[in-house]
């Protein structure tokens, strides 16, 4: 089955003659076989006024052409009544609304599908009421539902909205999917936040017990007692002045007497020989 817009500017060709004779320019639809009568000539090609191809003298229709037989399969709408009442009437499905039987209104049609070898009509695309296709898509309807085909409403029986088959998912289903895809994304960034802000914090509070461990104030760690070596080139005789190079020789050479170490000896021992200067000193002298 093929949309009924893909049928518009394809090319006609006549097999007898190998012409293109035109190119279609619309459907005639009959709405009660509820089938493609004719296809309507454009009139920009092999004719001047308007000519119409009964559904019936299509050849074939193909991807790319519509072919016929010959050229002479290209009629007046007026040597043909039943297509020129058709024609005048100029009924189109499309945009028409969607009504059930029990008066529940289901959509509006946007396109219909037609088989290429009959013409019949399979179905319909209908989208959801109004601008709700934006959100709930579209569906097909089998022509096995449709009750009356007229020029503003049609008639679908009242279980047809049980045999509505979806067709894409329209902007509900795409905002659906783009919400999973973002909440997908964003647990993902928040798990890697997390294992990023612990690796932070483990080393943070390595190196604060790091700086525990090494500040003077710790107790645990006692400082090491410094010692400090001699210096083996220090003179400390240059350091002592000699006041009276006279006395010094004598001192040195000077050996006290045994009296004279056991006196030393008593006065120490005695507190009472232990006199202060002014003490020692004779009536004179004082």
């Amino acid at each position: 089955m093929k949309k009924s817009r893909k049928f518009l500017s394809m090319p006609i060709i006549s097999l007898a003659e190998g012409l293109k004779i035109g190119s279609v320019r619309s459907l005639v639809v009959d709405p009660v076989k509820m089938e493609v009568a004719a296809l309507i000539v454009d009139q920009r090609g092999w004719f001047r006024e308007q000519k119409i191809i009964p559904f019936s003298k299509v050849k074939s229709i193909g991807s790319d052409a519509v072919t016929i037989d010959q050229t002479s399969n290209v009629q007046k709408p007026i040597s043909l009544p039943e297509l020129l009442k058709l024609l005048k009437e100029r009924t189109n499905p499309i945009g028409n609304k969607v009504i059930a039987e029990n008066g529940t209104e289901i959509g509006i049609v946007d396109e219909f599908y037609v088989d290429e070898a009959t013409g019949k009509i399979t179905g319909l695309e209908v989208s959801g009421k109004l601008l709700e296709s934006l959100y709930k898509g579209k569906a097909f309807l089998p022509i096995e539902n449709v009750s009356t085909i007229g020029d503003d409403i049609i008639v679908v029986t009242k279980d047809a909205q049980s045999s509505l088959e979806k067709l894409d998912g329209g902007l509900q289903e795409t905002i659906h999917n783009i919400k999973e895809g973002t909440t997908s994304i964003l647990e993902s960034t928040i798990q890697r936040t997390k294992e990023i802000s612990k690796t932070i914090k483990e080393k943070y509070d390595k190196i604060e017990k790091s700086k525990e461990k090494s500040s003077p104030g710790n107790n645990d760690s006692a400082p090491e007692e410094t010692i400090v070596e001699p210096d083996p080139n220090l003179d400390v005789t240059g350091k002592v002045e000699i006041k009276n190079t006279n006395v010094l020789p004598q001192v040195l050479d000077a050996d006290p007497g045994p009296e004279t170490q056991q006196s030393e000896s008593q006065a120490d021992e005695n507190p009472e020989n232990q006199k202060s200067p002014a003490e020692n000193l004779n009536p004179e002298q004082k």
